[in-house]
């Protein structure tokens, strides 16, 4: 079943304007659903969420963002998106010191998405504080709905303090950040995440790679879900 349904039946027009690439991730993300189903008797297909990419955009991510990694990568996440939230938006942040919103992705601008809304690759240091206060503000508008926030990151941060009052403060929102850590960097500071105390719910999870890329769609999504259906359920989401 394709979640791309323009119509009573996928036509080669419609086919053609969705990616042929991208079809397959999200018939690999429903294939996921459905094993997931089986293990965790939890169906996720109705279920809604504000889904965002939060990339790092320091000095070391440079190349990922030159030889479209960093847009692979969120070829691969846009069908998360596409099936839970209802505007079919996946938002996206790129932090480095800072911490900055871009245009949703979307059908229409995924193409080439990096090289049009966000450009070459901002550059700076890595701190983890900024997108967590800044998603806690932008998700805290009145919505029941959950955010589920995937963060991509290839080296250590440097303000773990204030990284770890903003997770804490996170945990009293219905926010949940799925991190992966790319490359070779040890993140001692991510291992330790889900034993951070103060809060009243873990809601992080964290998995260690050396390449998305060298991940198979059912890894990657299968990888994403392992945490975030326990807090759905220990939150009392649907």
């Amino acid at each position: 079943m394709s979640f791309f349904n323009f119509g009573s039946k996928q036509t080669k027009d419609s086919t053609e304007r969705i990616g042929v690439s991208l079809e397959k991730h999200v018939e690999n993300l429903d294939r996921c659903f459905v094993n997931l189903e089986k293990k965790t008797k939890v169906n996720l297909t109705k279920h809604q969420a504000r889904v965002a990419a939060i990339i790092d955009g320091s000095g070391s991510m440079q190349l990922r963002y030159e030889y479209n990694e960093v847009q692979e990568t969120l070829n691969r996440l846009f069908p998360v998106a596409y099936r839970f939230d209802d505007n079919q938006v996946l938002d996206v942040y790129v932090f480095n010191g800072n911490c900055k919103k871009y245009p949703g992705m979307t059908l229409k601008n995924y193409q080439n998405y990096v090289k049009k809304v966000i450009g070459e690759c901002p550059m700076g240091g890595t701190n983890y504080a900024p997108f967590v206060e800044q998603t806690i503000r932008d998700y805290d508008d009145g919505s029941n709905l959950p955010a589920f926030c995937i963060v991509i990151t290839d080296g250590e941060n440097n303000d773990k303090s204030m990284a770890d009052e903003a997770f804490r403060k996170s945990a009293n929102y219905r926010n949940f950040y799925s991190i992966f850590g790319i490359g070779d960097e040890d993140f001692r500071y991510l291992k330790k995440l889900d034993d951070l105390s103060g809060r009243n719910v873990d809601n992080t999870s964290f998995i260690k790679v050396s390449e998305i890329s060298k991940m198979s769609d059912d890894e990657l999504y299968s990888a994403l879900m392992e945490q975030y259906i326990p807090w759905l359920q220990a939150m009392g989401i649907e």
